[in-house]
């Protein structure tokens, strides 16, 4: 059976629910890594980074020389939890998730997590039932990145957030809001300024000479990937261009040529990818039709993956800061809990432009 989470996150559940079963009690000490290891078939790094996030959740201490000790419920304590329910599929919200981890523990601040589902494939269930289990904990907030590309995606987002006000659970978005833009919802967001990341990509690609550019897309797009089209378009406009210049080309995951021939034939010389994701098949696509990156044409991405600079040609791409979205997020939800009728704040973190191979220099 292949799992979609990493098999620390797997172990960590497992002894969590071990500690609040009484299984492990408060003040009991944990097997050694060695015998945790042996029971769970897993290398003896991956337990340590199991139980690096026991303790940053203050479920448990580590001291060298002693061991792991279970540590008390704290009865003041603050809790919070992620209702994420594709936190695995888009490589930069588990850095955000562990950030979030790190200082919401600093200040006291318990991450409640959840157990495991059989729901996680069904992403509409995968959150009502996330959604049940943090209203049952009582957690007093929870992390919430709207759900996509399911049937009234807003309608369902709205409900989530409605049943949670209804049990006094704060929320504070990750990334986007429920709403198209410009529209907002009247609580806390923390993300990047996806129409600034567009523009800068937009213009970075103009300064290298490309004159032709087009904004290449998924169906179905993510908001966040409508504002980076928002921004891209600016660019063009402010550098003197036609308001529709911009050529928008959606791409097939599973016939990335096909948005490639279409790229060709059209003269496109830079091409703005939504994502990373996107950018990785059809940056293969054209090298297959023996396009000459980054000479002929230019391709970007966004989010900074991992494998941005492993592909054939490196990835130019906008990193996104998830350590400081991390942490500011843990920061506005422990005000939030503590004053609850503050006003909203929606904050956006600056990324980066990383320039790779795929856009470096000039075009021609």
């Amino acid at each position: 059976m292949k799992h979609s989470k990493p098999r620390y996150l797997r172990i960590s559940e497992k002894i969590r629910i071990l500690i609040r079963n009484q299984t492990y009690k408060p003040g009991d000490l944990l097997p050694t890594e060695q015998e945790l290891a042996k029971t769970y078939g897993a290398s003896r790094p991956t337990i340590a980074k199991a139980l690096k996030l026991l303790t940053d959740e203050k479920l448990v201490r580590r001291r060298a020389g002693f061991g792991t000790q279970v540590l008390a419920p704290g009865k003041s304590a603050i809790t919070a939890a992620f209702l994420i329910p594709r936190i695995h599929e888009t490589e930069i919200f588990e850095p955000i998730c562990d950030s979030i981890t790190k200082t919401a523990a600093e200040s006291g601040m318990r991450i409640v997590q959840a157990t495991e589902s059989s729901l996680e494939h069904h992403t509409r269930a995968f959150a009502e039932s996330l959604t049940e289990q943090f209203i049952a904990a009582r957690v007093n907030g929870v992390f919430f990145t709207p759900i996509e590309h399911i049937p009234d995606q807003q309608a369902f987002n709205l409900e989530i957030i409605k049943r949670l006000g209804r049990e006094s659970i704060h929320v504070v978005l990750l990334d986007r809001d429920v709403y198209h833009w410009p529209r907002q919802t009247p609580f806390d967001l923390i993300g990047i300024d996806n129409i600034e990341a567009g523009y800068i990509m937009a213009n970075h690609l103009l300064g290298n000479g490309c004159k032709k550019l087009a904004f290449v897309f998924a169906s179905n797009p993510a908001m966040t990937v409508q504002l980076r089209r928002i921004g891209s378009h600016e660019a063009l406009i402010q550098a003197g261009h036609r308001a529709n210049s911009l050529l928008d080309v959606e791409l097939d995951m599973d016939r990335p040529e096909r948005a490639a021939q279409a790229l060709r034939k059209a003269g496109a010389q830079g091409i703005i990818c939504a994502n990373d994701a996107t950018a990785a098949p059809l940056l293969r696509a054209l090298l297959d039709l023996g396009v000459n990156l980054p000479h002929e044409m230019q391709v970007c991405g966004f989010d900074d993956v991992k494998y941005a600079s492993l592909l054939s040609v490196p990835l130019t791409s906008y990193r996104q800061p998830v350590k400081d979205i991390g942490r500011v997020a843990a920061q506005v939800m422990a005000t939030r809990i503590k004053r609850p009728d503050s006003p909203p704040v929606r904050i956006t973190l600056k990324g980066q432009l990383v320039i790779r191979e795929s856009s470096c220099g000039p075009i021609g």
